[in-house]
């Protein structure tokens, strides 16, 4: 038997909660559980964003009290964006190779029989996280490509943009799943001297005059990167559609620029709630619900 025990949405948790604040900045949770030995043994599945220590604070204590239940025999978590992700080797001198020995020591400690994440960054989270299961994108891409185009032979009018070379791999396999046939990669001319990017150089597919340029990532911070993008492709074709699909939406500079840029944004709540003001200002921006 599962139970889930919803940090994100109290009303979809089967484990009801309450969590505490105190003034030196503290945080618990108590658990609405039957403290008794009961005959059948329960898995109890955690739920929970995971953008800063304030989170993480809460899923430990929230795993230690299950702990505390003696039919509480195997604890998940489910974390669909991980913080630090992008943080996944080191990269200066005096500084921590932040997923390695930061944040996985730590999530490893609490035992979990499983870690899931949702469209995780980089493969070296699956080498540092004990017990890691990973979700792919391709719901969010799914659902965001009907929406994008829903008519017969949509395949055809679709062009994925991986963002460089390093995403390509999973491009490439949304391209598999959804039958199509055009990818084009982009890539940045850097200053060799300096290593600062001068432009985006993106390919574009002539012979298909009513392409629609779908760009496929995992994160939006501020979007700089994504903004190029576009102006890459619609330089070159300026009648050019151009949509962005990403998985975890952090949008830390707002939507106002984006939107010059893109006729409809693709995200998932993983990061943050649709109710954001950032969100209602913009009505190209769609947020599908993993919690």
């Amino acid at each position: 038997m599962v139970q889930k025990l919803n940090l994100v949405d109290l009303e979809n948790s089967d484990i009801k909660y309450k969590i505490s604040r105190f003034p030196d900045g503290q945080q618990s949770i108590t658990l609405d559980m039957v403290d008794a030995d009961l005959p059948n043994k329960i898995t109890v599945s955690i739920t929970s964003r995971f953008n800063s220590f304030k989170d993480l604070e809460i899923i430990i204590a929230a795993n230690q009290a299950l702990r505390e239940f003696s039919y509480v025999e195997n604890v998940k978590l489910n974390v669909p964006y991980f913080l630090g992700a992008r943080s996944d080797r080191k990269f200066e001198a005096g500084t921590s190779n932040y997923l390695k020995t930061v944040i996985c020591p730590i999530i490893n400690a609490q035992n979990f029989s499983r870690v899931t994440v949702l469209d995780p960054h980089s493969d070296v989270l699956e080498a540092c996280l004990n017990n890691y299961h990973k979700h792919n994108n391709h719901r969010l891409v799914k659902d965001a490509l009907t929406k994008i185009d829903n008519k017969d032979g949509a395949q055809s009018r679709i062009c994925l943009v991986s963002p460089d070379a390093g995403a390509y791999k999973k491009i490439f396999d949304v391209a598999k799943e959804f039958k199509i046939d055009n990818i084009v990669t982009a890539s940045k001319v850097r200053d060799i001297k300096t290593g600062k990017i001068l432009r985006t150089e993106i390919p574009t597919l002539d012979q298909h005059a009513d392409l629609k340029y779908v760009i496929i990532d995992d994160i939006c911070d501020g979007g700089r990167t994504f903004i190029e993008l576009a102006k890459a492709i619609k330089g070159s074709r300026p009648s050019a559609k151009v949509y962005l699909v990403v998985t975890h939406g952090i949008f830390s500079a707002g939507f106002k620029e984006l939107s010059q840029y893109f006729e409809g944004i693709y995200t998932t709540n993983s990061y943050r709630e649709v109710a954001d003001n950032e969100y209602e200002e913009n009505t190209k921006t769609t947020a599908f619900n993993v919690f």
